[in-house]
């Protein structure tokens, strides 16, 4: 696929001459899929960068500059898709969150970048100094400095769009790129990384292990659709449509930025009253109550606790959240139905 050229190349500099890529910021998928092999860590995508890139010869993710009229999902997706052929429709996007941040101002790339070429070919021979005159000729040999666009203050961003893949999709790398690669998320660290990259990795975006338990009369009640006219039946779609997305990145509460992301590996679903004949032959585990749906909960939240993975319960309820043990966390409907 060949790349096409809207209006976000260009350099954010700051006082002290750092830079970053993208007029308008900057954004990068964070992909994962499932592992058959072992369903507690996902694979992610890397992108093993060209020499000629900036910070070339690393491993980070798909992305690059925002357009103006883009929003991070949008650019993440496009870029992806010029750089990996894989296409938007076939991914799911969960969250995104600024990884980095930059204050400074906009300069314009007029074509081709002398500073960034000059920067290449000393990698590339460190015999070769770019600043020394030519023979013959008193004058130093100068790199074309960087025209102005702006001299307004802006603040560079990169936002990290964390999105699923229901497997490990084919890739095809354009010329950014020496390899496309499917790691297991527990290797990642071991890859000589991006250095910005490096340090999202280890403040947040990497994921943990859950097991997810699903207060289905809650969920279903927090969507007026008619679900009352038929319990069982709107139970049992609903199952159906939370499973097709699983297994799912998740977000997790928590302070900060970025904050915290579970794999969902195992997902069960408490019922009762009615709804305790919906059938459903998906990956949730159901487990249809006797008598009091919180009550089934609590024990089983607290019979997984302490596990191999992390307990996430999923629940608008005040009064079941206050029952759950201290090491479980407990999010609202919206982390699973967005």
């Amino acid at each position: 696929m060949a790349a096409s050229e809207g209006d976000g190349n260009g350099w954010v500099v700051s006082d002290a001459g750092d830079r970053r890529w993208g007029r308008f910021g900057a954004a990068g998928l964070l992909l994962r899929a499932a592992d058959p092999s072992d369903p507690d860590v996902p694979l992610v995508l890397l992108q093993h960068r060209a020499v000629w890139t900036a910070s070339g010869d690393t491993w980070a993710l798909p992305g690059g500059a925002r357009d103006s009229y883009e929003d991070a999902p949008v650019a993440a997706l496009r870029e992806t898709e010029e750089e990996a052929e894989i296409r938007p429709a076939d991914v799911v996007v969960r969250a995104e969150v600024v990884t980095s941040r930059m204050p400074g101002t906009v300069w314009h790339r007029p074509g081709l970048d002398m500073r960034h070429v000059a920067e290449m070919m000393r990698r590339m021979r460190p015999d070769q100094r770019h600043d020394e005159a030519p023979e013959g000729s008193t004058r130093p040999r100068t790199i074309p400095p960087l025209v102005q666009e702006s001299p307004d203050a802006v603040e560079w961003t990169y936002t990290t769009v964390i999105a699923d893949a229901p497997r490990a999709l084919e890739t095809v790398p354009n010329n950014e790129s020496l390899e496309l690669r499917w790691v297991p998320e527990t290797r990642v660290a071991e890859l000589p990384l991006m250095p910005a990259f490096a340090h999202a990795w280890a403040n947040g975006l990497r994921s943990e292990p859950v097991e997810l338990v699903v207060d289905v009369a809650n969920v279903l009640g927090s969507r007026p659709d008619g679900w009352w006219k038929d319990r069982a039946g709107a139970t049992a779609r609903l199952l159906d449509e939370l499973g097709t997305g699983m297994p799912r990145t998740l977000e997790l509460p928590g302070a900060g930025s970025p904050r915290g992301f579970g794999w969902v590996a195992r997902a069960h679903a408490v019922i009762e009253g009615a709804a305790r004949a919906a059938e459903h032959d998906g990956p949730f585990v159901v487990h249809r109550a006797p008598g009091s749906g919180d009550d089934a909960i609590a024990e089983l939240a607290t019979e997984l606790d302490g596990g191999p993975r992390r307990v996430v319960v999923v629940t608008a309820d005040r009064g079941l959240r206050d029952r759950m043990p201290e090491g479980v966390l407990v999010v609202g409907p919206r982390a699973l139905l967005g």
